[in-house]
């Protein structure tokens, strides 16, 4: 999977700045999977508690509170 940013495409991998905070998210218009760095996730549709706004911008953030498998 590409870890540059679906939305501005600055990268994202280990290492970088943007790492610790990028998310996974979906590109609806592309139907394409990848991350989202923190400044991109703003105005997305988010899962559950997360959720900004609804679910009709073309970026949606699919990782779960904490990012951990079960959270």
């Amino acid at each position: 999977m590409d870890q540059a940013c679906l939305s501005c495409g600055r990268d994202t991998a280990a290492g970088t700045e943007l790492f610790a905070s990028r998310k996974r998210g979906v590109d609806l218009e592309a139907k394409l999977g990848g991350y989202l760095c923190y400044s991109c996730q703003e105005g997305t549709a988010a899962p559950g508690a997360e959720q900004s706004v609804p679910p009709r911008g073309r970026y949606v953030v699919t990782d779960h509170l904490g990012g951990l498998p079960g959270f």
